[in-house]
């Protein structure tokens, strides 16, 4: 791990093992999901994924990365036992959802934990593509950003349905009558009138201020950003 571009390089690989899990475990999620928005949501998220993969060989391509590459310390830190690159952190996310779903609980409450663990899922991906995208305009690799932002763009706007799902419907339903009777005797807020603008590669978009990552401190996790949420 020489220079940042082999950072890039290895946060590239490592979102593009991350993705792989996302494919292999979101039909199980789709299995157990029971609200006909949200099987809709992962199943259209899955299609994006497969072209997240297919976006990411054509970044690995414009790289040049050769197939066989001595691992460094992070590959070998964060490669399986078959020495694959293996993003563990996603393992653990996936794996944290698989035993939730296994337990045993109302199908409405079943739809919160599956949007709840999506949502885990999109947080890690929003934060590696965002330190990626941040990394590739640092070293000048205008292209190689445009095309990760493309794919951070599809994780933000998943992400924001899935709180739009959890907020609208499944917590309320999830929460049972008496909830749904005590949300209802509080005043909605008023929504913007207008969508913040599109998230491009300018840093002069905002004031906020941004960790390493490229990320702004301004957007809140899920939780937080809706009282009535999770």
């Amino acid at each position: 791990m020489k220079n940042l571009k082999d950072l890039l390089k290895h946060e590239l690989e490592d979102l593009h093992s991350a993705e792989e899990q996302i494919v292999e475990a979101l039909p199980a999620m789709i299995n157990n999901a029971g609200e006909r928005l949200l099987k809709n949501s992962l199943n259209e998220h899955l299609k994006v994924t497969k072209k997240q993969i297919a976006r990411l060989d054509k970044i690995k391509k414009m790289l040049g990365e050769e197939e066989k590459e001595n691992p460094g310390m992070f590959a070998k830190l964060f490669s399986g036992a078959e020495g694959k690159h293996h993003c563990l952190a996603m393992d653990g996310i996936i794996k944290e959802g698989e035993k939730i779903m296994g337990e045993e609980m109302e199908p409405e409450v079943m739809d919160a934990a599956i949007i709840a663990a999506a949502q885990k899922v999109e947080h890690y991906e929003i934060c590696g593509y965002g330190t990626a995208k941040a990394y590739a305009l640092h070293l000048g690799f205008r292209e190689v950003a445009r095309l990760i932002d493309e794919t951070l763009q599809e994780e933000y706007d998943a992400d924001d349905l899935l709180t739009q799902l959890a907020v609208g419907k499944v917590n309320l339903e999830a929460g049972g009558e008496d909830e749904i009777q005590g949300l209802r005797k509080i005043p909605a807020k008023k929504k913007s009138a207008t969508r913040p603008k599109s998230r491009t590669t300018s840093n002069k978009r905002t004031p906020a201020k941004r960790s390493a990552s490229g990320s702004s401190n301004s957007r809140k996790s899920t939780g937080n950003r809706k009282k009535s949420s999770r």
